[in-house]
């Protein structure tokens, strides 16, 4: 990174940190009180905020994974950005779902008195697990003299992991049968999709600010560029999928709420953050200079930030309608309605989780070794 670029990543990383510890302080004294949802949406930004930091750290580590699995030396010096990527992000995941708990400071007990019929409770056990195996793979590709099987066979064993979390991740929400929005038999490969999509994309942009210069730049950007190209069409193919099946007809709950997210108050979030921002400027910038580092980073970067939109289009449309008519005017209160948008509060804890993630991969890039971001097993 030049001189320019830490000073600007510096003032945005202290930008966050502050407004974010002004939202960590309300959220700690005030509770909930500050908060936009309630009892009928209750599930709100810090919930899709989850979600992404989660998809993140699944579509980084994958990537981390295919490269030992296949032993793709090209990208060899991918793996080890990819896996503290991973780990920062579950970490944030993790810390901003804590923020939504009414008790937060019992989290402990999922671990100390778990309940297994609870898929919360499944899935942060399967949280915690996926994270002790990227730190795990993180030191494996740190120590010096490890076979190339064990990397080759560590891979393998996350490739299917990291699949099966993070279709899982999807299924929470997929198999709700009562919730048409929701209940999709694309949900799972949507999340997968997803991951792959925001993480790798991540992943380029971080490369590009931090792997050092070599002469293989070129060929890994081109090669990473075009994979996230790949991904994003991918992914556009399966919302349009997606959504025309559900709209064909023009009937149905699936059909308004889907109608209210393209058309409704909020249509800029999937109009002008996912698919202007999100995929027809990073496939404008990445198609004309794939090998060309500020191209590919700003690509990556915008792909990576623009699909909260997506996690937040996810959740939030899902839980705007009535589940019995007339709900909404049989019951009137502050926390009984249907409509939502975060507080103030609620984003500034979120810049807190962002602050937090960019730290600890700060906090990382210093702890590793010198060097260990160059390419591995040479």
């Amino acid at each position: 990174m030049s001189r320019t670029q830490k000073t600007i990543v510096f003032i945005i990383w202290l930008a966050l940190a502050v407004w974010g510890t002004i939202g960590f302080f309300q959220r700690m004294t005030q509770g909930h009180l500050l908060a936009n949802y309630g009892s009928y949406v209750p599930w709100g930004l810090w919930v899709a905020a989850k979600v992404y930091f989660v998809g993140l750290a699944v579509g980084a580590s994958l990537l981390a994974w295919v490269i030992c699995a296949f032993n793709i030396q090209t990208l060899r010096p991918l793996v080890r950005i990819s896996l503290l990527v991973s780990a920062v992000t579950m970490i944030s995941g993790l810390l901003v779902i804590s923020f939504d708990l009414g008790h937060m400071w019992r989290l402990y007990e999922v671990f100390t008195r778990p309940n297994f019929s609870s898929l919360l409770a499944i899935a942060t056990w399967l949280s915690m697990a996926y994270l002790i195996y990227v730190l795990i793979g993180l030191g494996i590709s740190l120590k010096s003299g490890h076979t190339e099987g064990t990397g080759r066979l560590f891979g393998w064993i996350g490739i299917f992991f990291a699949l099966a979390f993070s279709g899982a991740n999807g299924a929470e929400f997929a198999t709700l049968i009562s919730n048409p929005y929701w209940h999709s038999a694309l949900g799972p490969i949507l999340s997968i999709g997803g991951a792959l999509l925001s993480g790798v994309a991540l992943v380029l942009a971080a490369g590009a600010l931090f792997l050092p210069a070599s002469a293989d730049d070129g060929r890994v950007f081109r090669i990473l560029s075009r994979t996230v190209i790949g991904l994003i069409l991918f992914v556009l193919l399966l919302e349009w999928s997606q959504y025309s099946v559900a709209m064909w007809y023009s009937r149905g709950e699936a059909y308004v709420l889907l109608s209210a997210v393209l058309f409704g108050k909020y249509w800029y979030v999937f109009w002008i953050f996912h698919v202007l921002l999100g995929s027809v400027v990073p496939l404008i910038l990445l198609l004309s200079n794939p090998a060309q580092r500020l191209a590919a980073g700003l690509g990556g970067a915008l792909v990576a930030l623009t699909y909260m939109a997506v996690r937040l289009n996810h959740v939030i449309p899902g839980q705007i309608a009535p589940s019995m008519k007339g709900l909404q005017e049989a019951y009137t209160d502050k926390w009984l309605k249907f409509s939502y948008f975060p507080s103030a509060n609620e984003w500034a804890v979120f810049a807190f989780s962002v602050a937090v993630c960019i730290a600890l991969f700060w906090l990382g890039r210093r702890l590793l070794p010198a060097g260990s971001f160059r390419a591995s097993g040479k």
